[in-house]
């Protein structure tokens, strides 16, 4: 993801494929779970819709072992896991509207406080299981039971996008997880009717405007990550008071 600055908006340009934290999925209704698709084999239609696992941080080693990169490393914070870490992309694009005044800094410090008092985190949601039956399968019985994993669909965000928190097991520990996407269906990319009814080529792109009419959209996905855990929580706080703290000097 590419970010440009054209006429006092933010031009988030993104590969229309398939890679690391985008998939493009298609669903008949805003409530469906989505299937990913092959952009080079299927057409692009108005079912089509990007999942973006956005991040918010970036640890200080990742910079400088040169994976990723952030162009906000004036000052760092100390996340909840006690790694130090620079505000990267959820956060860049948000300090990015900051200095273009969509979002002001009243504004912010009025969402820092909101988000600093929340008490109810979506990671607490129960997880329900539900017994079946017993089952024979190559002539092993199984006990089936069906594990519950909420999935929570924020549908009030403008522009026709919407956040999605999925509750998942953790990979490596115990416990679970949640995980935030943004999803930004096909009709909301300002170069949309490029890619409607075909597949993509190599190079193919699609650009989403930010501007004063969808800006809370990046509001909406501070106070959504603020409260889907404890964790999630200091984090957010942290990096908009340091996202504060550079807009000051």
């Amino acid at each position: 993801m590419d970010y440009a600055i054209k006429e006092n908006n933010i031009l988030l340009t993104i590969p229309a494929t398939n890679a690391g934290k985008f998939r493009f999925k298609k669903r008949k209704s805003r409530l469906d779970f989505g299937e990913t698709f092959s952009t080079r084999k299927c057409p692009f239609d108005e079912q089509t819709y990007l999942e973006w696992q956005i991040s918010y941080d970036i640890p200080i080693k990742d910079i400088e072992k040169g994976k990723k990169g952030t162009k906000l490393t004036s000052k760092h914070f100390v996340g909840s896991n006690g790694k130090e870490k620079y505000p990267y992309e959820l956060s860049e694009i948000f300090f990015k509207a900051m200095e273009l005044k969509l979002i002001t800094e009243k504004e912010v410090k009025d969402l820092l406080n909101e988000i600093s008092r929340y008490k109810s985190f979506i990671d607490e949601k129960d997880i329900t299981i539900e017994h079946h039956s017993k089952i024979t399968i190559n002539g092993i019985n199984f006990e089936e039971t069906s594990i519950k994993l909420p999935t929570l669909f924020m549908i009030e965000t403008l522009d026709n996008t919407q956040i999605e928190v999925s509750i998942e097991k953790q990979q490596y520990a115990s416990g679970v997880q949640p995980m935030v996407y943004f999803c930004i269906p096909l009709k909301a990319f300002k170069n949309s009717s490029v890619l409607y009814g075909k597949s993509s080529i190599s190079g193919d792109k699609l650009d989403y405007v930010i501007n004063k009419n969808n800006v809370l959209n990046l509001v909406f996905m501070m106070k959504v990550f603020g409260m889907a855990s404890k964790r999630h929580n200091h984090d957010i706080v942290k990096i908009l008071e340091t996202l504060l703290e550079i807009i000051d000097r």
